[in-house]
């Protein structure tokens, strides 16, 4: 605007030197030829007045050049102005394309998660179903394929995601309480078999004079350490990776400096590649380690998820000696507050009968959704209910009484969002509780939903995330029976004497029991790898199947449901009774012998 106004004053300024300079000019030589004819028919003129004309014949020349001078600034002035105003036009032009561009981007990659995650949703439940179902080692082995590259494309998206919202400056942090002692150990559990597996030597250095806890958003802290400590296990082959956490207080002790460095001695990053390793899509090198290579997301991310939190990254490298990622938090508050857990500790194995009988309408238009969550509630004593949209969900609610309601959000003929507004507005249905389900990314859309509705969940969501969600408006009721090894008293009195037809096969479960006991149990109650329990747990169900002896099955069960939880405390518990089971099977079978 300030240039549009300089222009219009310049114009009209141009305009009146030009007729202003045209006019002296017409009017000197004007009367220069008047006053030379004059001359010219009257002799006896003194020269004097011959003089006269002449200085004003110059003068006349002098105004008129000046004017002319004039006229030829304000034109330059008026094509300066132009041209600033046309690159300025042009430059707006492209800002709200690029905005435009920007929100264009943002829609088509929170649409393309929503379509992706829906079947993401199915893949990542069936394959959950798959698992206790007794299948083969090798059928075994097939569907935690599906679910790792499930869950790895899933990161992928999450990441893509992440990024286009910090660029977008659409990322906001939740700072909580948090504990990085707690965060440290879940580190180590995520990553510890990956180390074991290379033989690496894999370390956390905690100073001792580290608050108990931190105000951080402990999400993308872990988030962040999650994407360094996976990138040098990856590309380090033999060695160790250290995490050292140090602390320095400030000066009012309610404040300071969070220091972590991840040492590894991998293959390294070679200088000319140190500038450009934190941009998106690139790295370190394109030719070597081929089977190491990914998108090149996770530095980026990193980075940028550094500087959102007021940090400062920093590396270090020498090839073929290894890398050291520092990273510096300043003036990060010190927390009076209990601090927030990274496990997920459900308290008990995710039996969905421990909630007392309930009618629960499920509302979503994907058939393969309602089969998923059928599939969940198999075999329990829930009544399940099903509805393709909200306005299938508001006739079903006029006629018939239900506890709890899994609301979809995207639905035809009418979505969740106004099925819940409806729901709400009618007296009797004011307290029940609609739990959202989504798989949209949109910026907003999460805290919105947690706000509006009675629960959340995202799309795609496992057993434990239901049972958590459902367990918050459903009581939970005392098994009528008691679950094994809950008591602490041992198997014996739990496990029946085997069929005779299945003698044979307990005899030979005794024996792989026992080898498990003596060769893999007492590392791996060591380590407390999760990745190493899953994979125990499933060879123990897949024994106990073969053997018809259920019992073992519901141990290995449990065994891998607190596991994907990280439920570190019952996973510890539960493999300290792995030999009080081993025997319990030996009592049997000596029973059946007397």
């Amino acid at each position: 605007m300030k240039n549009r106004s300089r222009l219009w004053i310049i114009r009209p300024l141009f305009l009146f030197w030009v007729i202003f300079t045209l006019g002296g000019i017409l009017m000197g030589a004007s009367a220069w030829k008047r006053l030379a004819e004059s001359i010219r028919k009257w002799p006896e003129l003194e020269r004097s007045v011959y003089k006269e004309v002449q200085s004003m014949n110059r003068t006349t020349w002098a105004i008129g050049l000046m004017g002319i001078s004039a006229g030829l600034v304000a034109f330059y002035l008026y094509r300066i102005e132009f041209h600033q105003e046309k690159i300025q036009r042009k430059l707006l032009d492209e800002k709200m394309k690029a905005e435009e561009a920007v929100k264009i981007k943002s829609a088509f990659l929170a649409n393309m998660s929503h379509e992706i995650r829906s079947p993401m949703n199915a893949i990542l439940g069936f394959s959950e179903l798959l698992e206790p179902d007794g299948l083969t080692p090798k059928q075994s082995q097939y569907v935690r394929v599906i679910r790792d590259s499930g869950a790895a494309l899933l990161q992928l998206i999450n990441d893509i995601l992440d990024l286009s919202k910090i660029e977008a400056g659409k990322l906001g942090l939740h700072p909580s309480p948090t504990d990085m002692r707690d965060s440290c150990e879940f580190l180590r559990t995520v990553f510890a078999q990956q180390a074991v597996k290379k033989s690496l030597q894999f370390q956390f250095d905690i100073s001792s004079n580290l608050p108990r806890a931190l105000l951080l958003d402990r999400l993308r802290l872990r988030q962040l350490l999650v994407n360094l400590l996976g990138n040098a296990l990856k590309f380090t082959e033999s060695g160790h990776i250290k995490t050292r956490v140090s602390w320095q207080s400030g000066s009012d002790d309610m404040s300071g400096t969070l220091l972590i460095e991840i040492e590894d001695t991998g293959i390294g990053i070679p200088d000319e590649k140190l500038k450009v390793i934190f941009e998106p899509f690139v790295q370190a090198d394109l030719r070597e380690h081929v089977q190491n290579q990914g998108t090149g997301i996770g530095l980026s991310i990193v980075r940028r998820l550094a500087d959102l939190m007021g940090g400062v990254l920093t590396v270090d490298s020498k090839v073929n000696h290894g890398s050291i990622f520092r990273l510096r938090l300043p003036n990060t508050p010190v927390s009076n507050r209990v601090p927030v857990g990274d496990h997920a500790e459900p308290g008990g194995a995710l039996d969905f009968n421990d909630l007392a009988l309930s009618r629960i309408l499920v509302v979503d238009d994907n058939q393969t959704n309602r089969c998923l969550i059928e599939g969940m509630f198999e075999k329990t004593h829930h009544r399940l209910h099903y509805a393709t949209n909200g306005r299938e969900a508001l006739d079903f609610l006029d006629h018939e009484e239900v506890d709890v309601v899994l609301m979809d959000i995207r639905m035809p003929v009418m979505d969740g969002r106004t099925a819940f507004a409806k729901i709400r507005h009618r007296p009797t249905l004011m307290s029940l509780p609609v739990i959202a389900v989504t798989a949209s990314s949109l910026d907003g859309d999460d805290s919105e939903l947690i706000s509006e509705f009675s629960g959340y969940i995202r799309k795609p969501f496992s057993r434990q995330t239901l049972f958590l969600a459902l367990s918050k408006f459903i009581q939970h009721v005392p098994p009528s029976v008691t679950s094994i090894g809950q008591d602490g008293g041992g198997y014996d009195s739990l496990l029946p004497v085997p069929l005779p037809e299945h003698e044979t096969e307990w005899r030979s479960l005794f024996v792989e029991l026992s080898d498990l006991q003596a060769a893999d149990w007492p590392a791996l109650s060591a380590s407390m790898a999760i990745n190493e329990t899953k994979a125990f747990a499933q060879q123990v169900f897949v024994l106990g199947h073969q053997a018809h002896c259920d019992r073992v099955t519901d141990y290995a069960a449990m065994l891998s449901t607190f596991a994907d939880a990280y439920a570190i405390g019952d996973v510890e518990r539960h493999l300290a009774q792995f030999p009080a089971l081993v025997e319990s099977v030996n009592q049997s079978l000596e029973r059946l012998g007397s």
